[in-house]
């Protein structure tokens, strides 16, 4: 085995211990010192393959976007309803709960303590997939524009962002929200992005119909 591909098995052994302690003991005690321990080397060791926590935190992200974005163009092959496209994006997120808890710190958490390179570098493969995605919703709803398409994807990518932690507090403020008193408070986050998404999908649609009657 060579060097390349030897430094790249563990990089994905080091990749896969950080998702089993993510899963298994969450965001904020998903330490560079317990991923280590799982994967079984020392904490120094894991500077060789990644430059921080976020770097690390951040792959896993965009593996399950990139997951999630080739499962989506597989489906969408030819022509569909607003709703159904909508639905089928949001599914993408909501089956897969990593992933939404990963969007819901991008911006606050994981593009923190990173250098410009790895962030230039995060940024393109997460173009890449937005754009596979943007193709797909243009085989399903073929008079959406480029620029319609890849703001519905913009769009359901920030609504599960901001809906997700609302929708899964800290164990304190849940106790809270439990009460009586707040129950109707705090939404369920997989009807929500469902409904959010449906509502946002025909608004774009709208608009672009408009486009196309020139009003």
């Amino acid at each position: 085995m060579c060097s390349s591909d030897l430094k790249e098995l563990r990089r994905r052994m080091i990749l896969d211990a950080a998702a089993n302690v993510l899963d298994r003991e969450g965001f904020n005690d998903t330490s560079l010192n317990a991923i280590a321990q799982e994967a079984g080397v020392v904490k120094s060791g894991l500077y060789r393959y990644f430059e921080s926590r976020e770097e690390i935190l951040l792959e896993l992200m965009i593996s399950d976007v990139q997951v999630m974005c080739a499962a989506l163009s597989e489906v969408v092959t030819g022509p569909m309803d607003v709703d159904q496209v909508s639905d089928l994006i949001s599914e993408g997120f909501t089956d897969r709960p990593r992933l939404c808890l990963l969007t819901s710190r991008m911006a606050s958490t994981l593009e923190h303590n990173i250098t410009g390179d790895t962030i230039r570098a995060v940024k393109r493969r997460l173009n890449a997939c937005s754009e596979e995605v943007s193709q797909a919703i243009r085989r399903a709803i073929p008079h959406w524009t480029p620029e319609e398409s890849r703001r519905g994807m913009r769009m359901i990518f920030v609504l599960v962002a901001g809906l997700y932690p609302m929708t899964h507090p800290p164990a304190h403020v849940k106790s809270v929200m439990n009460e009586p008193e707040f129950q109707h408070v705090v939404p369920e986050f997989v009807p929500s992005v469902r409904v959010a998404a449906r509502a946002m999908f025909r608004g774009i649609e709208s608009m672009a119909l408009q486009r196309q009657n020139g009003s």
